[in-house]
């Protein structure tokens, strides 16, 4: 009898870590892909709202989405430089472009409107990790290198793509929080499946500090023919240098178009 139940707690110890290590292994999802939600905290974001050719605007969103009639794009320009900054990502930097689209607008806290909802038309990220999270949940991630860096009070936003210079904003910040914001944002892509078109939407929580941020600029530095470049600013309207922290969630299906 003794000898039985020294084997039978060697049995459960074993079937413990069988069950363990395959929970871990697959966390995420089939192919190992991180699961979600995905918590970022305390990134130092300049995210940057602009006019952009409408006639344009309107070529790059998938069917079921459409243009803000404001006619904004917002980019996003940011460095996670410690891996204890994220649950799962580890550290990246990240430039992505937005179209803001019409009918999604989403909760802005303390404010009687919110946000408009915004479509990832380009996405640049330096981590293998994180792009191929993305990937899976319909963002067009590409690779790309972003520095952000404060000097004297001026502010450098530099992205980088396959070693050439692609994206450069500038401001002058201050050092002082001006406040916290918060809410939440409605982001959205697109997945392809053998059949249909899947828009999906990517409801995220945020809270941040801003500071002061004035004088900004924004220059497109990429080759005229690359087709980011048709998304070009024609008019900066607002700025914003800020500490965010926010939440990557689970992607919800909101619109199907069968592939003709």
């Amino acid at each position: 009898m003794k000898i039985l139940k020294i084997s039978n707690k060697l049995f459960l110890v074993l079937a413990f870590l069988v069950l363990t290590t395959f929970f871990v292994n697959n966390a995420g999802a089939e192919d190992n892909t991180l699961p979600a939600p995905q918590l970022v905290t305390n990134a130092w974001m300049f995210i940057i709202g602009y006019e952009a050719d409408p006639k344009v605007l309107k070529k790059l969103l998938p069917e079921g989405l459409e243009p803000h009639p404001n006619n904004k794009v917002v980019l996003n320009m940011y460095t996670v430089p410690d891996a204890s900054q994220t649950s799962g990502f580890g550290a990246y930097t990240l430039t992505y472009v937005t179209i803001e689209v019409k009918g999604h607008d989403s909760y802005a806290m303390g404010a009687p409107t919110g946000y408009p909802g915004r479509y990832f038309a380009y996405y640049f990220n330096s981590s293998p990790v994180m792009r191929k999270f993305t990937e899976a949940a319909g963002i067009p991630a590409e690779e790309g290198f972003t520095t952000t860096t404060v000097i004297n009070g001026k502010l450098t936003a530099n992205l980088m793509v396959d070693g050439k210079p692609f994206i450069e904003s500038t401001a002058d910040v201050g050092l002082d929080f001006a406040g916290v914001v918060g809410g939440h944002l409605n982001y959205f892509g697109h997945i392809e499946t053998k059949d249909s078109i899947e828009v999906v939407k990517y409801p995220i929580p945020w809270i941040g500090k801003p500071v002061s941020t004035e004088n900004t600029k924004v220059k497109f530095q990429m080759d005229k023919k690359h087709p980011l470049y048709k998304l070009k600013p024609k008019k900066v309207d607002w700025a914003v240098w800020i500490q965010g922290s926010f939440v990557y969630p689970q992607y919800q299906v909101i619109h199907e178009t069968a592939k003709k």
